[in-house]
């Protein structure tokens, strides 16, 4: 290194830093000292310091972390972040098989790669001209939290990428701990007289969310990559992908097999599963995807999963614990889930103390009573269960269970629902039903009540301001005004959203209810074929039938719930607070009958409402472009969507553009 020239200096430790980094986390080897590699890192942040001009965003030094921030601003997802179907034997994985292989029309049987599907937290990663510019969280899938520094303190996060990596470029992935790190590092904060934690997967969640990055920087994560946002120039199927993706400098687990058709693909599930204790990390199932890209294209993707990829989760730990108890919790429809009280017991790294029994035809046929020895498991590996009774003969047996026939919490007249497996608490005034029950009439989808969030629901429920749904609307400005976190404004605020709720549509109203069964789309849908409550409410079962999405079950459920002298005193009590809900005529007429859009980029209108506008004139809305899509609106910012929408000749339009269509302007 030449002395008096610090930017030469400063450039060809960075290059050195960056290369050990891909060595140690890419091919599992070091060619320097801990020593020697934080001696380059200290000389690096000495010049740095000096010369600040010399920081460059892929620093090394960068991996120390910042200052605290104050949140975390949202991440937009382009493509969205799309979430799994779960199969859990070969039984499942030949019924996604068949049905791919039918979709696809396939004269052969596809290849697929097999990969370990790691038990940490999804990240996506974007970079530009080979240097990283974001990196998010799921979140929803389309929406995360931006969490660029504290993803930059993880060193096998590439800050800058070798080879010619395209631009823009998006690489999905696992943020997790190894195994030996994570005891490691429990190891030293047990020393130090710090918690420790249970389990590697929620320290890895925790890890990255930290709002101070310096925090993030102490712990000792890792980065493991498997995906791209869109298939990059030139890569033809996913051995391809991972190859590039390792030449670019990620890290990608040499676990992954590559098969030919569902036999050999299920032996490789099967094999990955009996060596998954034998791995340096947690893994709670195998991840199957077409191997080629084309094919993948063709196949397409639901709204919330891609038709082309599969997990095959694993088989969940299980360990023996006592019966208690067997108590029953109310939901906000009223559903009343047995739950069985256990002696503590650890299950995959977690301290379960209570676990579903799902319904009483699960408990009978389970046959567990307190004092059971019982089998206990984490359903994919989050909520424990009860598997079986491991108690065997009567003698010394508590007696067999049975759901009480009025409600634990108020008391109320419990009913089993013909055609359903759950028993329900059917007085809607009921404290259990009603906290959750207010905070989805005030939800975005439902009333849409601004100001009336979680917290303050409960609140007012708890207070006894608010014993049925009704009651809302005869809250007083005073009163408000006087709980606790509210203020005179406040409270003024809220009740002009409370009275505008009250000229919400008939499909809001319906939603809000939170009939079983009658979800916002059913609501919709409900509401377009009766466009008044009267008419709704007159409507016979197989009138309702002829909804679609209204089976008979569901049907019964909305005839049931006008008829029941409970829950009609609820929508009486809704109609003397000033509701005379009706389904709005449709001011767009039906100008994009016929048309699948999708909508890209930044819109000048929240996205959900920019595509109930397109429902309302007629449009089916979707998340992803694919041969069926016929119009994409495209905003600033819009990414792969487009790119994918002006390869296969898709009509291309502005959100003025739609407006215009819609209102023929």
């Amino acid at each position: 290194m030449e002395a008096g020239d610090p930017a030469r200096e400063a450039a060809r430790i960075r290059a050195l830093l960056n290369r050990h980094n891909l060595l140690y986390y890419s091919e599992n080897r070091s060619e320097i000292t801990d020593t020697q590699y934080d001696s380059l890192m200290e000389r690096l942040r000495q010049l740095e310091e000096l010369h600040p001009e010399l920081l460059t965003p892929d620093s090394p030094t960068l991996q120390v972390g910042a200052g605290p921030k104050q949140a975390f601003a949202p991440m937009i997802h382009e493509p969205p972040m799309l979430s799994l179907d779960n199969v859990f034997d070969p039984g499942g994985f030949l019924a996604f098989h068949q049905r791919l292989a039918g979709l696809l029309s396939l004269e052969e049987e596809p290849e697929y790669s097999v990969e370990p599907k790691l038990d940490g937290v999804s990240l996506s990663l974007v970079y530009r001209n080979g240097v990283l510019e974001a990196a998010g969280t799921r979140g929803d899938g389309v929406r995360g939290e931006n969490v660029t520094e504290n993803v930059r303190t993880i060193r096998s996060v590439p800050l800058r990428l070798s080879g010619s990596a395209p631009s823009p470029l998006t690489v999905r992935g696992e943020v997790f701990f190894m195994l030996e790190d994570f005891r490691e590092w429990n190891r030293c904060r047990a020393e130090r007289g710090e918690q420790v934690f249970k389990n590697p997967r929620n320290a890895a969640s925790g890890s990255l969310r930290q709002l101070d990055s310096r925090v993030t920087a102490e712990r000792p994560l890792s980065f493991c990559a498997y995906a791209a946002g869109a298939p990059p120039p030139g890569i033809g199927d996913q051995r391809e992908l991972l190859a590039a993706l390792e030449d670019w400098g990620f890290p990608v687990r040499r676990e992954t097999v590559f098969t030919r058709g569902a036999r050999e693909t299920e032996e490789a599930c099967m094999s990955m599963e009996r060596r998954k204790e034998t791995l340096p990390m947690e893994i709670d199932g195998a991840v199957v995807k077409l191997l080629s890209m084309e094919l993948r294209r063709l196949a397409g993707e639901l709204s919330r999963s891609p038709r082309w990829a599969v997990a095959w989760k694993f088989h969940a730990r299980e360990v023996a614990s006592r019966v208690l108890n067997i108590r029953v919790q109310v939901g906000r429809t009223g559903k009343l889930t047995p739950v069985a009280e256990l002696s503590p017991v650890q299950v995959g790294g977690v301290t379960v103390t209570s676990a579903t029994l799902h319904n009483l035809d699960e408990v009978h046929r389970k046959d567990v009573r307190v004092g059971d020895l019982v089998s206990v498991r984490r359903a994919g590996d989050v909520i424990p269960e009860v598997t079986s009774s491991l108690t065997r003969g009567d003698e010394g047996r508590g007696e067999p269970f049975d759901m009480p026939s009025r409600c634990p919490v108020c008391a109320g007249p419990v009913a089993r629902p013909e055609g359903e497996a759950a028993h329900r608490c059917i007085n809607p005034d009921c404290p259990a039903r009603l906290r959750e029950s207010l905070k989805h009439w005030a939800s975005r989808k439902a009333m849409d009540i601004q100001g009336l969030g979680d917290s303050l629901a409960e609140r007012l429920v708890a207070l006894g301001m608010v014993r049925t749904l009704s009651d809302l609307y005869r809250l007083e400005p005073e009163a408000l005004a006087g709980v606790e976190r509210m203020g005179r404004k406040s409270a003024e605020n809220l009740l002009e959203q409370i009275d505008a709720s009250r000229r919400s549509p008939l499909s809001r109203f319906l939603h809000g209810l939170g009939i079983p069964g009658v979800g916002a789309v059913t609501a919709r849908d409900l509401a377009r074929a009766f466009p008044t409550l009267d008419a709704l409410e007159e409507a016979s079962p197989e009138m309702l039938q002829k909804v679609d999405g209204v089976g008979p079950v569901t049907a019964a459920e909305i005839r049931e719930f006008f008829l029941d002298p409970v829950t009609r005193a609820v929508v009486d009590g809704l109609r003397n607070a000033g509701f005379s809900p009706v389904e709005e005529e449709s001011a767009v007429g039906a100008a994009l009958e016929g048309h699948t859009v999708v909508f890209t980029g930044a819109l000048t209108m929240p996205r959900d409402e920019a595509g109930a506008l397109a429902e309302k004139a007629g449009a089916k809305v979707t998340g992803s472009v694919s041969p069926r899509t016929t119009l994409v609106v495209a905003g600033p910012g819009a990414g792969s969507k487009l790119d994918k929408a002006r390869e296969l000749g898709i009509r291309i339009i502005s959100e003025n553009e739609l407006l215009n269509i819609i209102y023929k302007e």
